[in-house]
């Protein structure tokens, strides 16, 4: 069915619409009309979109409600072709009067060559007429107008010419009326994906104008909204209005929702709001989704070496030589002491890797039995075991498929997991408890440990074998005692964090960093964040020496000591005693001697030296 349709004021200029038309590979409707049928044409073809016509038929069909029209107007060849063929006659004063829209607006009095030329572009029928009559009286000549202007030339006994149209006008007019159609037609489409994006999306969606009367609502506002009289209660509209932009939990039929409206301004005027809301179940149903896809069973790896601080020779030689063996897949052990920070490390290698967008395991494998160890690691089928879950499990191994798999505490396995551990090292391949199919796995494996394996593989707890596969690739991570550089840089940058959390500033004076660099720290990294966490919760603004000292006597290990040998001196208590035995070490021996022959740590060692000091 054509949407163009097009209104011609006589036969002549239809039947060359149809033939431009046929031309130009389009579908038109052609209709002959005056401008009192214009609108009862247009009525006879329903779904027409555009019109195409001139003069007083435009005017008319402008009154129409989504119809769009297309005027044609004359060219300045029209014109001056007409003025041509008048002036031949001899004719020196000629009048071009008719509707305005054909003349596009001209009016005036003009002289071309030795032709006076007079434009009267009219409104009304009325007013065309009025036109004539004065011209008359001004010794024109001819009229060349539309079909009214052609009219009431004659009657008056002038000479009249009927205002024609060429081809190439009404070409350029087809031309505009088709575009105008793919306008619509491409404007139709996009509202109609708009409106199947609005009603398929989890959120309501409600459109208000400036006086809050509602334009627009998707199918998740109507579910949620009470409506009355077929449209939403004005009092649910004034009720997520009253939050702004903010995003704020109300409440709708029941129903929490957070909700938030977007202020719809043009030019700096406002012209609405449009509303958007969503229950808060339906918000924290999709949270726990997207939690157990992430992070169950530590399959996210978020750590990446960015995150490991540090500016002392001896961590950027470990960054540097962890960077390379990243990009290999061959299995890597890391080694070193308690709390130094090897699953960081692990997980820093995984993402600077080619299996970065795989999945990234993890396990202590010193934290279960080896019974639940076995079924956790390689999984089991439907009835391997009393209280084996319904359906089975898949193991971490099948997990970690195209990933990374990180076995930590590799040195507490026992030796049947380690014998079946080997396997998947060799094969490539596991088999689920109670199951006799063969599943192939696609993994990195990245050991760690803080024992000494190879010292085990001697003493027979750790099968060689073994050990000399998850070690192709070994990073040993150095304890926080051999990197004191860094200490102060980590320490502060932990401090900063959590306070900020807290909304505090906590400044560190100098002598507290310099304590920090002196401290054994046999807890290694963990155990720094641990002070830097009780310091940016609960310590002053301003961390010193003897509160820094405080915070580190208190999480110090009790250990057994061995007594220093007794003087021969006679002494008056046991205080006195102390004091001597102090000031002779001091005097002899370096502050490590010291702490060594007495078993003490140099925290504690600076409190008994300042107590010392104080009694001079």
């Amino acid at each position: 069915m054509t949407s163009i349709l097009f209104l011609a004021p006589f036969g002549a200029m239809a039947e060359t619409a149809i033939q431009l038309a046929e031309g130009m590979g389009i579908s038109l409707t052609v209709e002959t009309t005056d401008d009192d049928h214009a609108i009862e044409a247009v009525c006879r073809h329903p779904g027409i979109e555009v019109v195409v016509s001139r003069g007083g038929v435009a005017e008319r069909i402008k009154a129409m409600e989504k119809i769009s029209v297309v005027e044609i107007a004359m060219t300045v060849d029209e014109f001056l072709d007409a003025i041509s063929r008048f002036s031949k006659q001899g004719m020196r004063n000629i009048g071009f009067v008719g509707r305005a829209n054909i003349f596009g607006g001209a009016s005036g009095d003009f002289k071309i060559a030795e032709t006076n030329v007079f434009f009267r572009s009219c409104a009304q029928e009325k007013e065309i007429e009025e036109n004539i009559i004065a011209l008359k009286k001004n010794g024109i000549e001819a009229i060349i107008g539309c079909g009214f202007g052609y009219k009431h030339a004659k009657e008056h006994g002038i000479a009249a010419e009927l205002l024609s149209t060429s081809a190439l006008s009404i070409k350029n007019a087809l031309d505009e009326a088709v575009r105008l159609v793919r306008a619509k037609e491409m404007e139709r489409f996009q509202s109609a994906q708009l409106m199947a994006i609005i009603n398929n999306i989890e959120e309501g969606v409600i459109a208000v104008g400036g006086n809050q009367q509602v334009n627009f609502y998707n199918n998740v506002a109507r579910k949620l909204c009470p409506e009355k009289n077929g449209q939403l209660d004005h009092g649910i509209i004034s009720e997520l209005l009253y939050h702004g932009r903010q995003e704020k939990i109300a409440s709708i039929n029941g129903s929490h929702v957070l909700t938030k409206s977007i202020p719809l301004d043009i030019n700096g005027k406002r012209f609405g709001e449009v509303i958007t809301f969503q229950e808060t179940s339906s918000i924290q149903s999709q949270e726990r989704k997207i939690r157990l896809s992430l992070y169950q069973k530590g399959l996210y790896a978020k750590k990446y070496f960015a995150d490991m601080l540090g500016e002392s020779p001896v961590i950027k030689t470990l960054i540097d030589k962890a960077k390379k063996y990243a990009s290999h897949d061959s299995n890597l052990l890391i080694y070193g002491e308690t709390g130094t920070g090897k699953e960081v490390l692990a997980q820093s290698v995984h993402n600077a890797s080619r299996r970065k967008n795989g999945p990234f395991v993890s396990i202590n494998t010193a934290s279960l039995p080896p019974s639940l160890l076995e079924s956790e690691l390689f999984g089991y089928v439907d009835g391997a075991f009393t209280g084996a879950k319904k359906g089975g499990k898949p193991g971490l191994f099948e997990l970690a498929h195209g990933g990374t798999i990180f076995l930590d505490e590799i040195g507490e396995l026992t030796p049947d997991i380690q014998s079946r551990l080997l396997r998947v090292l060799q094969e490539r391949e596991i088999m689920r408890i109670g199951d006799d199919r063969i599943i192939p796995v696609d993994v990195r494996i990245i050991s760690a440990t803080n024992r000494d394996l190879y010292d085990l593989v001697k003493k027979g707890g750790f099968r060689e074998d073994l050990y000399y596969r998850i070690y192709v690739l070994g990073l040993r991570i150095p304890p926080l005692r051999e990197r004191a550089d860094d200490i102060a840089i980590l320490f502060e940058s932990y401090v900063n964090e959590m306070a900020e959390k807290e909304g505090r500033k906590i400044e560190l004076a100098s002598q507290a960093l310099e304590l920090l660099k002196q401290y054994n720290w046999p807890g290694n990294v963990r155990q720094l964040k641990n002070i830097a966490e009780v310091v940016a919760y609960c310590g002053p603004e301003v961390v010193d020496e003897p509160y820094l000292a405080e915070v580190l006597a208190e999480q110090e290990t009790k250990i057994e000591r061995k007594a220093p040998t007794m003087p021969e001196k006679k002494f008056t208590s046991l205080k006195e005693m102390e004091t001597d035995v102090l000031r002779g070490l001091l005097k002899a021996h370096s502050t490590d001697e010291i702490c060594k022959k007495l078993g003490i740590s140099r925290v504690t060692l600076w409190r008994k030296k300042k107590a010392l000091l104080q009694e001079q």
